[in-house]
């Protein structure tokens, strides 16, 4: 008898949720439209400029990344097809890479930037046939030529 009733009573409540009698909320009534008054324009009066405040500036910090070789064009310019590696080292100076499984080939690579606004990036590719220098790839040293680098460089490091 409990299990009918508690049955019967569960099923009631579900049934009456189910039903949409909720009651109606009345309607909100309509506010008057009315509008602010125009307000008459005031002369813009400014201050003269020795009485302006002078707020500091602040500048972003950005820092000069080196990352590589730093190579300069008229010391590549001097490599010559048929140099030993050990010359072509006293000139221009050790590779940023030297790849185990390619030790034909040297990689002197460079990505820098300098105060955040001057940007290089330069690969120079030297290949050695039997420790003498065989071929020469100065296909990414373009933007080197452009620029004056190393000036930029020995300014930034006196300061």
């Amino acid at each position: 008898m409990m299990k009918r009733l508690t049955f019967i009573l569960l099923a009631c409540l579900i049934l009456t949720g189910c039903t949409n009698s909720l009651p109606k909320v009345p309607d909100l009534p309509k506010l008057p439209k009315f509008s602010m008054p125009d307000l008459p324009k005031m002369p813009k009066l400014s201050l003269p400029s020795w009485a302006k405040p002078k707020l500091p500036s602040i500048d972003v910090y950005k820092p000069t990344i080196m990352q590589g070789i730093i190579l300069d064009i008229k010391e590549v310019n001097q490599l010559q097809i048929g140099m030993s590696k050990e010359a072509v080292m006293n000139l221009i100076g050790s590779p940023s890479i030297i790849d185990p499984f390619h030790q034909y080939q040297w990689d002197y690579i460079n990505h820098s930037t300098i105060d955040g606004e001057i940007e290089i990036r330069y690969r120079l590719r030297l290949i050695f046939t039997d420790n003498l220098l065989s071929e020469i790839d100065k296909s990414g040293l373009k933007e080197i030529s452009n620029i004056n680098y190393k000036k930029n460089l020995v300014k930034l490091w006196a300061v």
